[in-house]
């Protein structure tokens, strides 16, 4: 385990909480705060990533710091490409500018390792000139514009507060780095994405010429369902992308994710190590050289994460629940102390969770979980078992001045659910969330803790922004088939319970038809256009989705002739209505 935080010396802070109880309830609990703000692991951590291109071996060059993630120049005969293009336009154009201090080579092509937003839309900033061959797995697109169009909303709220996009850059609340990186480039007040779209996928492995240069593209499911590694026969390198990296694997990340298959992730290492490379160049962290040094850092990696598969199956078979799994699965010493699986990304923990989850699912087996009372009634039956809200807030108090800040997190809020204007309870719970933020050597969780500290404070909001242009321009992108799915998930299922109603689609200029059969809070989505619909629209995919998205108004567009229908005008309108 890592080191400890140094205590806060307990005379002040008891002092400091019986003051606090004996003043009046308006008064803001007290800041339980360490000497630095910071896990002292967490800031030895960002040395790693200091800002600079490290060489890997000839004609292979590693840019570390410029974002979140990596990007790997290859150079070849007459010409150059890129592994992995960052996450906006303006970190992948200084990058460039450093890679093009190396060679004056043109990159000629671009390899994605899978669809995170850090790997994939910097690509406008090394591909100024067009024309370029960009490969991916088959999925990688579909599983960007998944994200783009189905669960943007919930996933920007999340990944800000992981990220801690929305922290301060000093004070005691800021963000040290991002555990893989320094900083997430996008997001709110980051760069401009620049996505493009990959035109050569393949669906297990691909084996190319680049520039000159032998290139193996093998899938590896990992991280990420669409994962694949590169491997360069001839120069013995191997480029990881996110299945490996210097912190212990995000077998599950807390801004949410499909399940990460963690077995095919210790096998897609093994297939790693069956090349035996003598050149590790991960797409997070820095690059590693040596045979031997490769190997055994894979072979732990592998070997962390099969033990976390292995230990919690075992634990679910002797019916352990995830909350007792978590305090009986750790890693052996020899793992738990290893370099390169310190929990400064992922944690055992939340790996433990995520495995059982994905066996099993969220039913834990305890049959009172299987119908709980609502929140605002779990929370009002705690207050009133505490013996009101000046007794649970006493308690509350009480956990936090003994530096137990979960339990004082947990307790507060109950206690805010249950009365909402009860401006104390919020602070409260915002102390002791942020005591735990400044404990964690896990900056995930650092920030994820403080980012909603400051909300509990009113500092921030993690609400999602109008879309800014990049980011329209990437909607805009997305299939029409992708884009009238998303309107599946934004039916008001009240609005439409009345409704069932077929509704057909033409969209001349992508010469595609769909039928969304809207039926009592149900809109069923099938491609071809329906024999009788009840409604109908001529319009073309570019207008359809300048309507969706707002740019342009749907009356405006109508009266100009931009958008045909036939039925009812009001129906058209009222069914347009019925999503959020």
């Amino acid at each position: 385990m890592l080191p400890r935080s140094p205590a806060i010396h307990s005379t002040l802070l008891a002092c400091a909480l019986l003051l606090a109880a004996a003043c009046e309830r308006s008064t803001p609990p007290p800041r339980v705060e360490l000497q630095d703000s910071a896990h002292p692991a967490l800031v030895a951590h960002s040395a790693e990533f200091e800002k600079r291109v490290h060489p890997v071996t000839d004609g292979v060059h590693q840019a570390v710091g410029f974002g979140l993630a990596n990007s790997i120049l290859v150079e070849g005969d007459a010409c150059a490409f890129v592994v992995d293009t960052l996450g906006s336009i303006e970190a992948a154009r200084e990058v460039r500018a450093e890679f093009e201090k190396i060679t004056h080579k043109p990159i000629r092509a671009l390899i994605y390792t899978h669809n995170h937003a850090d790997h994939v839309f910097g690509a406008r900033g090394f591909a100024s000139d067009g024309g370029l061959e960009i490969y991916a797995h088959e999925t990688t697109a579909d599983y960007v514009y998944r994200i783009v169009s189905l669960i943007r909303p919930i996933i920007t709220t999340r990944s800000a507060r992981m990220f801690g996009t929305l922290l301060p850059t000093s004070g005691p609340d800021r963000i040290v780095n991002a555990g893989i990186g320094p900083h997430l480039e996008i997001g709110p007040g980051g760069g401009t994405l620049g996505w493009l779209p990959p035109n050569r996928t393949f669906r297990d492995r691909l084996e190319t010429t680049l520039c000159g240069v032998q290139v193996e593209l093998v899938h590896a499911p990992g991280e990420t369902n669409d994962q694949l590694f590169v491997w360069l026969p001839e120069r013995r390198v191997l480029m990881p992308g996110d299945n490996v990296y210097k912190a212990f694997p995000n077998l599950y990340t807390i801004r949410g994710t499909l399940y990460r298959d963690v077995l095919a992730w210790a096998r897609s290492i093994d297939l790693m190590r069956a090349r035996r490379p003598e050149h590790l160049a991960p797409s997070h962290t820095r690059p590693l050289s040596g045979a031997e040094a490769v190997m055994e850092v894979l072979t732990a990696y592998r070997d962390a994460i099969q033990f976390v598969h292995d230990q919690t199956l075992r634990g679910m078979n002797s019916g352990l629940t995830p909350d007792e799994l978590v305090e009986v699965v750790r890693l052996p010493p020899h793992l738990r102390d290893h370099p390169w699986l310190q929990e400064l990304y992922g944690t055992v923990e939340w790996s433990v969770r995520s495995v059982f989850s994905g066996y099993l699912g969220w039913f834990d087996g305890d049959a009172t979980r299987l119908s709980p009372a609502p929140p605002e009634r779990r929370a009002r039956g705690y207050v009133a078992l505490a013996g009101g809200p000046e007794a649970l807030l006493r308690s509350a108090r009480e956990a936090l001045a003994e530096q137990r800040f979960a339990w004082a997190a947990e307790l507060a809020g109950h206690l805010a659910r249950a009365e909402p204007d009860r401006a104390e309870a919020r602070e409260l719970r915002a102390a002791a969330l942020r005591a735990l933020g400044q404990r964690s050597p896990n900056p995930n969780g650092r920030n994820y803790y403080l980012t909603q500290a400051l909300e509990l404070e009113g500092s921030v909001s993690p609400e999602e922004r109008p879309l800014e242009d990049s980011v329209l321009q990437l909607v805009e992108a997305v299939p029409i088939a992708n884009f009238l799915a998303a309107m599946t998930v934004r039916l008001d299922a009240e609005k439409s319970a009345d409704w069932d109603r077929v509704v057909g689609f033409r969209f001349p200029d992508v010469d595609e038809s769909y039928t969304l059969h809207v039926r009592r809070g149900v809109a069923d989505l099938q491609p071809g256009f329906p024999e009788a619909p009840d409604l109908s629209f001529v319009v073309d995919a570019s207008v359809w989705r300048a309507i969706a998205l707002g740019r342009r108004g749907f009356p405006a567009a109508l009266a100009a002739g931009d958008v045909r229908i036939q039925g009812s005008k009001v129906d058209a309108v009222r069914f347009l209505r019925l999503f959020r």
